[in-house]
């Protein structure tokens, strides 16, 4: 394992955790929205706290990375699609027959394209995808599935199913426009009704030094959504409806592209805002000559989502993500207490913007204060689900590199068990902050608490499903409504093992041989 003889792992402070859990889930904080001043009094706190645990600032006198962020809303007129046939127009409505987002890259853009139906819009050929495949969409604008064949492995899929994936091969193969349907599947899932409440939210993206939003793709025109009843006549005198595809779909098929006999108009107006919001960012140095140069990532998002529209209740946000915020403050304080130093250097992070986004840690891990090559591996802290003394814990990462057996012997040198994800099917490990680290090509792991309670009388899987059920995202997340503080106490000592044995073992993390994002996000 090139492992050095390593410190008995200390025990972690519940109380010091309670106190960092109560001011951040303060109503004073409001929510710890991205920009805001009570997001700013939250960024101020870690500050305070890094300080004193004597931590090193790396970006300046005050632990700040300040991360610029555009915030684009709609304007008058907001977006438009119109489809164009022989016979005449039809006139879409936005909220009603088909879903847009502002633009964080124009304020006025419009396209006029003919239409190309490209099935899911995935290439990807290892797999057996190519969706592409003899069709010319050269200034066209594309019109493709949400999801992806079934068949392809979850976290994989999840990659191939994104917008941003989907948009990024669009835009490569020289396409104007995209247009997404939802699938039957898709619409059990989230239906379209369920998304409309979204439209007027704004959307986000951090800025590159020429002002260009970072995620942006110039040259296509922002994406839409369509309703089925909407999408169902893009398809009428085509070669097959949309109906006859969803039923090759559910006969196993992956259904075919084809040229649809319509071209479209698409326009959107957006109005800007300028925002910065910093990262909080704390260096423990590493005591070896060489490995000290290494750097450990350990991370946690310190935003929220702020006030609840119309009633004004605070989204305090307690579990998501204040506990993490504590969690990741109290490991600090057990390697800055330590009396054996780390030999790898590990940088403590509370990034902004994770809630619109991940775009701090995305910031972050393409704009860090050391040198990219000099990452070796991220620790992400998101919502642990702190809610009962817990035997096991889950590695979302796990199975994608070295991390996942550091992991597994982390747990068991803590009294814990690594237990598999057991719900595979939200392919956990490409939405939150450590996925940012994961596209710099970084070995990154994200624990959350398992499902198996001491208490055999409790029911944690019920527990877990309950929280997310009624207290996600709601103002119920309080500090005083949930989170337990003996699970704190552990949940902090198993990511400080996690982190000693990356710190001090002479090999850094890997990717595992062969794995999909490894090879696809390695830089040489």
């Amino acid at each position: 394992m090139g492992l050095t003889q390593l410190p008995e792992t200390p025990r972690a402070d519940m109380e010091r955790m309670r106190a960092d859990v109560e001011f951040l889930a303060d109503d004073r904080l409001r929510g710890r929205e991205t920009g805001s001043p009570g997001y700013q009094q939250a960024a101020d706190y870690v500050a305070d706290r890094f300080a004193k645990l004597g931590l090193t600032s790396i970006t300046g006198d005050d632990y700040f990375q300040q991360v610029p962020l555009r915030k684009a809303l709609w304007r008058e007129g907001a977006a438009t699609l119109v489809l164009h046939s022989r016979e005449g127009d039809i006139t879409f409505d936005l909220g009603v027959d088909f879903l847009a987002a502002p633009s964080t890259a124009h304020t006025n853009i419009a396209t006029t394209a003919g239409l190309v139906f490209v099935g899911y819009g995935i290439d990807a050929p290892a797999y057996g995808v190519d969706d592409y495949a003899g069709l010319d969409v050269q200034g066209k604008i594309v019109v493709y599935l949400s999801g992806r064949p079934q068949y392809l492995p979850n976290e994989v899929g999840a990659h191939f199913a994104s917008n941003r994936t989907k948009q990024q091969t669009a835009a490569r193969r020289g396409a104007v426009g995209t247009i997404s349907l939802n699938t039957p599947v898709r619409e059990l899932r989230r239906a379209f009704a369920a998304s409309a409440k979204y439209l007027q939210d704004p959307r986000w993206d951090w800025l590159r030094a020429d002002e260009s939003p970072g995620n942006s793709i110039q040259r296509l025109q922002p994406g839409v959504m369509l309703d089925m009843p909407a999408a169902k006549q893009l398809f009428m005198g085509a070669a097959r409806s949309l109906d006859t595809i969803f039923t090759e779909i559910e006969n196993g098929l992956v259904p075919q592209g084809f040229a649809l006999p319509y071209t479209a108009t698409l326009t959107s107006g957006a109005r800007h805002q300028r925002i910065a919001s910093p990262n909080v960012v704390g260096l423990l140095p590493g005591r070896d000559p060489k490995l000290k140069h290494e750097y450990i990532i350990f991370s946690a998002h310190l935003d929220h989502i702020g006030t609840e529209p119309g009633t004004g209740l605070v989204n305090n946000g307690a579990q998501d993500n204040a506990a993490g915020i504590a969690v990741m403050l109290e490991v600090a304080r057990l390697f800055a207490a330590s009396e054996h130093a780390p030999r790898r250097s590990i940088l403590f992070v509370a990034v902004t913007a994770e809630e619109e986004g991940l775009l701090g840690s995305d910031y972050f891990a393409q704009h860090p204060p050391v040198a990219p090559k000099s990452m070796v591996a991220n620790i992400n802290l998101d919502m642990p689900m702190l809610l009962y003394p817990f035997r096991d814990v889950i590695a979302f990462g796990a199975e994608h590199s070295s991390l996942g057996k550091t992991a597994a012997r982390a747990a068991r040198r803590t009294g814990l068990k690594l237990s598999p994800d057991p719900m595979p099917e939200q392919v956990i490990f490409v939405r939150s902050d450590h996925y940012s680290f994961v596209r710099q090509g970084i070995p990154a792991i994200y624990l959350i608490t398992g499902r198996e309670a001491i208490d055999s009388e409790a029911d944690g899987a019920g527990a877990q499903i309950e929280f997310l059920r009624n207290h996600y995202h709601s103002p119920t997340d309080t500090a005083d409504a949930g989170i337990n503080y003996v699970a704190a106490q552990q949940f902090a000592e198993v990511n400080y093992a996690i982190a000693r044995e990356v710190a001090d073992s002479a090999q850094k993390p890997r990717w595992n041989r062969g794995d999909f994002f490894g090879e696809l996000f390695t830089k040489e």
